[in-house]
This record gives structure tokens, sequence and C-alpha cells, in this order.
């Protein structure tokens, strides 16, 4: 079944395979008390009838993903996440699944080497240890890999000056450099490496950011800084074994085979195929097996795009990051629920401006606010009444008492950023249903970085 599955995936489209597996992962699920209990008789054996299945999120309902357990099989290996919760959540992996989403990596992997046509040895660099989400799945599709610690200054030290040796490892010539980590540290490492000159030397082939949202800005910066490397925005979580990338070309999410992806609507578990809603994961058979999330709520709102990845994945599900739910306010109006704003662009809004201020990246690093990269001080609070108020506290760049002017000018701009970048949030202003209030000032103690996937 693991050679089968991976085989699949690397030859079938997406919706084939997930049409293949879905069954299979139901009756697996199904032989997990917390699912028979949850369930009932309310699904259909060869898969139909997802969409009726309840939702399940980290704690809800009935304990949710908190007590899913497969009698048949062991742990090997445990993880733990906590995101916008604050509250440890625990994540159990069998050696089953591990060998499973192993081989698929493999398979992926020689794929992509025959495609472009590649040989050489692959080395790895990433920023993302066990010390973020406890163990390791230790399933890689690259030659070696190495881990880099950037928690100060001595740690960046040591990072460029592994990274500057004539040699990673005896034997492997002329390797292909590869670096994942989160935007900030890859933000961070880039700016270091093209100080020193290392940046040309080492030419890595794919810069993959991961585990946070990789602005706009951000994104650029790494491409003029690494411009022979392809910029991987990949959107994760720890807890689900697959997630998305986003299309270089369209700017969407393209999901995973191994998953089965849904948006469902603000205020229920019906499936929406266009609009923000809550995005849901199903994770397959085999690739998850001793703790398989059905349906599971991931936290995260996107935007489901009708035919939005025709020109890339015809037929497939494409959406774009809208924020975290437990950090965006929601309404009702026009008798529909909807976000009062979008996070996510609401940060491309306030990062357009040279105006607003940002945050240092680290505390035990240099300050790293002068380069594209940290997040701009905004401090978002939703009033409710009537009208409702949205109030953000914008530092800026400068002591507004000081230019006036200069400060209106700047109000003016943010406000028709933001609202162009928030239809929603346009829309309330629009009828009077929501009031716009920028709060400018010049006191960095006034907001913090403005967090939108709350990692």
């Amino acid at each position: 079944m693991t050679h089968t599955a991976a085989e699949a995936i690397v030859r079938g489209s997406k919706s084939r395979l997930r049409a293949r597996l879905l069954p299979r992962t139901l009756e697996h699920a199904r032989e997990i008390p917390y699912y028979r209990e949850l369930w009932g008789d309310s699904v259909a054996r060869d898969g139909r009838g997802l969409a009726e299945l309840p939702v399940i999120g980290k704690a809800a309902p009935a304990g949710g993903a908190a007590a899913v357990r497969h009698p048949g099989l062991t742990p090997a290996v445990l993880l733990h996440s906590s995101g916008t919760t604050g509250t440890p959540f625990v994540r159990y992996r069998s050696p089953e699944e591990i060998a499973a989403f192993g081989e698929l990596l493999r398979r992926l992997s020689e794929g992509a080497r025959q495609r472009l046509g590649e040989d050489r040895p692959i080395v790895h660099f990433t920023t993302i240890s066990k010390r973020h989400h406890g163990g390791a799945l230790n399933v890689v599709s690259v030659d070696r890999t190495v881990t880099l610690s950037l928690m100060n200054d001595n740690d960046l030290a040591k990072a460029v000056a592994l990274l500057g040796r004539p040699e990673f490892f005896p034997g492997l010539d002329k390797p292909v450099v590869q670096f994942s980590g989160s935007p900030d540290d890859l933000v961070i490492l880039a700016h270091t490496l093209a100080q020193s000159g290392l940046n040309e030397v080492l030419a890595p082939r794919t810069i993959t950011a991961v585990a946070d949202y990789l602005s706009e800005l951000q994104r650029a910066y790494l491409a003029d800084v690494f411009p022979t490397a392809r910029i991987v925005e990949r959107y994760t979580m720890s807890e689900v074994t697959g997630g998305a990338t986003r299309c270089p070309s369209c700017r969407l999410l393209h999901f995973d085979a191994h998953v089965q992806p849904d948006v469902v609507s603000l205020d229920s578990d019906r499936p929406v195929t266009e609009g923000v809603g809550r995005m849901v994961f199903t994770e397959l058979y085999p690739f998850s097996q001793y703790q398989p999330l059905v349906r599971y709520d991931t936290g995260d709102l996107v935007e489901a795009v009708p035919g939005g990845s025709d020109s890339c994945e015809p037929g497939e599900l494409s959406a774009a990051m809208v924020g975290r739910r437990a950090l965006t306010p929601l309404v009702t109006h026009r008798g529909r629920t909807i976000p009062v704003f979008r996070p996510i662009p609401l940060r491309e809004a306030l990062e357009s401006s040279p105006a607003v201020a940002r945050a240092p990246m680290y505390g035990g690093m240099r300050l790293y606010d002068v380069i594209p990269g940290s997040a701009p001080l905004c401090r978002p609070e939703f009033v409710p009444g009537t009208p409702d108020r949205l109030e953000l506290t914008v530092v800026i760049a400068f002591a507004p008492h000081l230019y006036p002017d200069h400060t209106e000018a700047v109000r003016k701009e943010l406000t028709s950023t933001i609202l162009a970048a928030c239809p929603e949030l346009a829309e309330l202003v629009r009828d009077g249903a929501c009031e716009l209030i920028l709060l400018l000032t010049a006191d960095r103690r006034a907001a913090a970085p403005f967090a939108v996937r709350g990692y």
C-alpha cells in the first residue's frame, strides 16, 4: 500500500489520488473508538459523505484531536504544538506512517531530480529544529541535512562560519545547497551572508519559508540576495502531515496530494467553494495512522477562489491566506458572517508604507528592523457598538507632532491601502456599520509586532 500510494501521488492527478485513498482513510479511522462514537452511521463506507462529518479541533468536540488514538498501533514519535492557543497539543506518529511518509518524500524527490536533470548531492540547511515542536520524523529526501541555530549573535556567527567552509561533507563534491526556515530566520541569514559575499558563493537552489507567513517584502528581499534561487512559500503546521505551496504564478495556495483540503463556513461545518472560510484538512491513509485527523480545523482562515488555479491545476481547490481565526474578529452583516479585517492583507498594506515602524526580529541579536523583514508595529482593537469601531494603533517612524501635514498624508494613504486590501472592512465602512480609526504614534511601546499566524 505504501509503495502504491506514493507512486500514485507522483504519477496521478491529486483529485484521483485523494478519491482512491479516502475510503481506506475513513475505514481506518472507524477502527478508532473516538470516530466510531462521533460519526455513528453518518458516513458511507466508500468515502462519500465526508462533507457531512463534523469538523474537529484540538479539543472539540468531545476531546477533539487529542482523543484520537488507534488501538492497534504504537506511537514512535511525540511532537507538540500550541499555535495561538498557548496550550501544548501533543501529536503522535507511528513507525508505519513515518515509513509511508518517508517513501513518499523519496519518490517525490526522485521525480523532481529527473525533471531537473540533476544528479548532484543535496545539502539542506535548516533553522527549524526539535526545539520548536519536540520530536522529529527523521524522514528526509536529501543527501545531508544540517540544522543551524539563530537565537543570538553567537549562533549567527557560528552559522556563517559553518557556511563559509570550503567543504561541507567529505566525498560530496559541489553539492546543491538548499535553505529552509522561518521568514525572519531566512531574512537575517540572507542579510548576513550578503555582507560577507557568501550569498554568491553558496548560490542556493531553493529557499523554503515555513512556520510563518512570508510577506511580499521579505520574499522580494530573499530573491534579491539569492537571484538564482527558487523561493518556496509553504503553508504547513506541525500537527498535519501535509499542507500547501503558494504558487509563484497565481500566488494562491496549491494543496499537497496526500491531504484532502476543504474550506468550510465561518459559522458552520458546511463546505464553501467561494469566499472566506475555515481551513480544514483530512490526513489520508497511509500517511497518517495512529492519530489520523479527519476534517481537522487548522485554526486558519482562507479565501476559497473558484477557478483560481485553472491555469495551474485545473479542477483543484485554490485558496488565499487570510489569517488566524483567533486573531480575526467576525461580525454578521447583511445576513452573513464576515471578518472585520483580513490580517495578512492588512499586514501587507502596512508594509507597503516605509513610514510604518518595524520591530526588531530577535531580542538576542542586533536590531534587524533596518531591512525588510520584521513585522510592522500595529495593534488592532475591535470595539462593538453602533456603529462598530476598528481602532488601529500604528507606530510610525517619525514624530507625528513635528510633521503634521506628512502625518495626515500617511493616514490618508494607509486608510486607502487598508480598505483596498480588506474588502469586508471596506464594505462595513461604506455601509456605515464600522468606523475605521487610525491612531498614529511614534511611541514604540504602543503596539506589539503585528502577528498574522501567531507563531
